[in-house]
């Protein structure tokens, strides 16, 4: 549910009404509605984190109390269905908002249909509803798609009903109840669909009526004669299972029957696997003009991408050096303020992506966080965020959280064009020239710059401390600085954003009691059976509760699970008679064993199982063989520990699970030696440019 806070609007703060009658960057001033009508300035962040808080908008709807999610119950051909419903209304809406002076909503129309709908210096806001349904149709009707009146005005009207009924992602007022409730059939089983080419690798799900020996049948005769260039008909594809089924003494599946299992595959599968070449490039998601177009109000594009800095950082207990951190960095195109961070040593991957993202969207409490002397204004929800072409971002799950879960708009640059991105390459260059280059354990941008010094031996930054000292930067130094790329009469980051939210509203944000919702959203899925024996199986580790029993059936009846890479002691699993998701703990090792234990670690352990003959495809894992694999890793990470650098590393990437003390290190841990730290690296860089 995404909520934006609009002047006059009448919100309940501190149990009085008050009217919004100012928006002033960060922060928004109130007048009180009765009284003394007394007049006063407060954060934005401050205000939404106040549990008395109540907007106009979250008065009208329900709250949302257990985490629940339709679209996971959906195949990728209704997902993709739901989607295009969202389109073709998606016009209708933003003319809604239009008419009600939303220029945020004005220029979103303009830049993504406008050129479809309009002639040339039409005037949007004269058009009536009536007109832009026809237009809408006569599109649809163009590009092959019949479409009547009265359908689209059902899913415009499933959309309004949605939004007053406090659905927290508008796409799920599309799904039709017909599509769960045959998923959620007891006698009803998903047949995985995975590539030909890489069997490990899972395309599509398609449910069938039919049992174990005619599943198998079905998920070959897909995989090895239907999703390949030959191009079979349907007709071709059941005369070879038909023989099969002959051959094996089973009974024949019907012609209609496997017609209707092969139209359960999305078109995109069809194409990539059918089409060859052509088809694998109708559904490249690369646009062109990634980042050339213009960004025209606060969070309406977004770039996200990685870097390693140029510096080593210390353990925290040792001192000694561990390597240099790589950070993920999103930027807000329009006003150049930083959106998004994460530092860590993790490398680039799905998880490092949401949990930036998931910096992003909510207040960021950087006064208390990280010692800042401002607050971080910037939040919310983008309407657009550009990726790199890394497998990190173009992953399903990482699409899906944007378009889906965010209802946002993904777009990736187009390969081998390093000159598109431009805004977030000069932002990464920017930080290690201005401020990590200035640092203890810097190493420079190349083996010239880094002269006689050795990094290993002048770093003294632990990775939390680095984090704070990179938050102090942007928030009080890069966001009060003036920037090239910002129009000459507002180039300071900050006074752009403030002008930007004056003028447009400020960006929509996630409503305080929904951020542990978006929280399990954004977590990756995986369909998982949920057996007698084992419970949940995933990497070795059983998950079960008592009072999940009913859930126990056959290895081909699956469930959706999400799972946190950073905490393996327990998942969520989507019960199949509604949409909740519940947390489930280990059960075998036990949760305390795993707590805080993350994947990274988890699969470390795993190898040295394996090495041993203590891993096999079945067996169960228990404590004592967890703990001495534990202590064996241990023991090999404390013998290279302070001759190896990699050691290091790899005991940071676990998150210090294992207690090394060989001394400790004259650190910099107090806000105040931050802040001479930060300020040292300015005095360091105003010397340099004074002498160039």
């Amino acid at each position: 549910m995404k909520i934006t806070l609009c002047i006059d609007e009448e919100i309940s703060f501190m149990g009085k009404k008050h009217k919004l009658i100012a928006i002033q960057g960060g922060s928004i001033v109130l007048k009180r509605s009765d009284g003394d009508h007394e007049t006063f300035k407060c954060s934005l962040e401050k205000l939404i984190a106040d549990p008395t808080f109540r907007g106009g908008k979250m008065l009208a709807r329900a709250e949302q109390k257990k985490y629940e999610s339709i679209l996971e119950k959906l195949s990728e051909e209704k997902r993709e269905e739901v989607s295009w419903k969202y389109e073709l209304i998606r016009p209708l809406v933003l003319l809604s908002r239009i008419k009600q002076n939303d220029m945020k909503a004005l220029i979103e129309f303009s830049s993504k249909y406008h050129k479809i709908y309009f002639e040339k210096n039409e005037d949007i806001k004269r058009l009536s509803q009536e007109e832009m349904i026809t237009r809408i149709l006569k599109n649809s009707q163009s590009q092959g798609k019949k479409l009547a009146r009265a359908t689209l005005m059902r899913y415009l009207k499933a959309y309004r009903e949605g939004l007053k009924q406090g659905i927290p992602t508008a796409l799920d007022c599309f799904v039709r109840s017909t599509d769960i409730d045959y998923i959620q059939r007891k006698d009803t089983t998903a047949i995985e669909i995975c590539s030909p080419k890489h069997p490990e690798v899972v395309v599509d799900v398609i449910y069938t009526k039919y049992g174990i020996e005619h599943q198998a049948l079905i998920k070959e005769a897909i995989e090895k004669e239907y999703l390949n260039t030959r191009r079979l008909k349907p007709s071709a594809i059941y005369r070879i299972m038909e023989a099969e089924c002959t051959k094996r003494g089973m009974k024949v599946i019907p012609e209609i029957s496997v017609r209707s299992l092969l139209k359960q595959l999305s078109s995109k599968t069809k194409a990539i696997f059918r089409d060859g070449k052509k088809g694998i490039e109708s559904y490249t998601t690369t646009q062109r003009g990634y980042s050339e177009t213009a960004a025209l109000y606060p969070l309406h594009m977004v770039q996200i991408d990685h870097t390693k800095l140029d510096i080593i950082v210390v353990d925290e207990k040792t001192g000694l050096a561990i390597g240099r951190p790589i950070i993920t960095i999103g930027i807000d195109v329009y006003t150049r303020m930083i959106w998004c961070m994460h530092l860590s040593f993790d490398e680039p991957s799905a998880n490092k992506v949401r949990k930036a993202i998931e910096h992003g969207l909510f207040p960021k409490e950087s006064v208390e966080r990280y010692g800042t002397t401002n607050n971080w204004s910037i939040f919310g929800i983008p309407t657009v965020i550009f990726l790199d072409n890394g497998s990190d971002f173009t992953s399903v799950n990482v699409k899906r959280l944007i378009n889906e879960t965010l209802e946002s708009e993904v777009r990736y640059r187009p390969r081998k064009t390093p000159h598109y991105g431009g805004v977030i390459e000069r932002l990464m260059g920017s930080i290690n020239s201005k401020l990590i280059h200035n640092l203890p354990g810097s190493t420079g941008s190349n083996i010239k710059d880094r002269g006689d010094r050795d990094p290993v031996k002048e770093a003294k930054l632990t990775l939390h401390e680095l984090e704070k000292i990179i938050a102090k930067y942007f928030v009080d130094v890069y966001h009060y600085d003036r920037h090239r790329g910002l129009p000459d009469d507002c180039d300071v980051p900050i006074l752009r954003y403030q002008e930007g939210v004056e003028q447009f509203g400020n960006p929509p944000f996630v409503a305080p009691h929904l951020q542990e919702y978006y929280h399990i959203e954004l977590l990756p899925t995986e369909m998982k059976p949920y057996t007698r024996k084992d419970g949940i199986t995933m990497s070795h580790i059983h998950y079960r509760a008592d009072h999940l029993a009913h859930l126990v059936n056959t290895r081909e009846v699956k469930y959706k699970v999400k799972y946190d890479d950073d905490d393996l002691s327990y998942i969520y699993i989507q019960l199949p008679d509604s949409k909740e998701y519940v947390q489930v703990s280990a059960s075998s090792p036990s949760p305390e064993v795993l707590e805080g234990l993350n994947r990274y670690t988890w699969n470390k352990i795993k190898d040295i199982l394996r090495e041993n003959g203590s891993l096999k495809r079945k067996n169960r894992l228990d404590q004592g063989m967890i703990r001495k694999a534990k202590q064996e890793l241990q023991e090999l990470i404390a013998v290279s520990y302070k001759p190896k650098l990699s050691a290091r590393k790899m005991n940071e990437r676990m998150g210090g699970q294992i207690q090394i003390s060989l001394g400790s290190k004259d650190n910099f841990d107090s806000k105040k030696s931050l802040d001479e730290l930060l300020l040292g690296a300015k005095a360091i860089l105003s010397e340099r440019e004074a002498i160039e």
